[in-house]
């Protein structure tokens, strides 16, 4: 009963501080802290799901050659700051290794932390981190970390 009360209570909540974002491309120009190669990601975001939660699906490639692709979901908090948000996503994915970091599998996890400003017109820019990895699917598991400067256009 009480968890139930208290799922109620932050979804509720959650739901009262996000707004109705509109699907988005979002670019993201980077570089793989490990391997210190540039990396362009490309993120699509689709209309808001329940509370707030927006299917996420992205590709990135670097210059080492290393690739992936994969699908999840995001959600943008918006606190009562003109223009600032904070999103999380999460998604599920594959891995191509070409010439860079070895990850030992090729499905991978990618969590990411973006930071950023809406202008009036919907536009959005920032900065974000991001960390793949197997969640230990295979062993050994290294992980890998890029740090990025991102735009996004709305699509609406």
């Amino acid at each position: 009963m009480i968890l139930r009360l208290a799922l109620a209570l932050f979804l509720g909540l959650a739901g009262s501080v996000a707004v109705a974002d509109s699907p988005r491309v979002i670019a993201s120009l980077g570089q793989q802290m490990t391997t210190n190669d540039p990396e362009a990601y490309l993120r699509y975001m689709g209309a808001p799901l329940l509370y707030g939660v927006q299917p996420v699906l992205g590709l990135s490639v670097a210059a080492n050659g290393a690739g992936w692709i994969g699908a999840g979901a995001a959600y943008t908090y918006r606190p009562e700051m003109q223009g600032l948000f904070l999103r999380v996503s999460s998604m599920a994915g594959l891995y191509r290794k070409g010439a860079g970091k070895d990850l030992h599998g090729p499905v991978q996890f990618r969590t990411a932390l973006d930071l950023g400003i809406t202008q009036p017109n919907g536009m959005e820019y920032g900065i974000g981190a991001d960390h793949r990895s197997s969640a230990r699917i295979y062993q050994p598991n290294p992980g890998l970390n890029t740090l990025y400067l991102f735009a996004s256009v709305p699509l609406r």
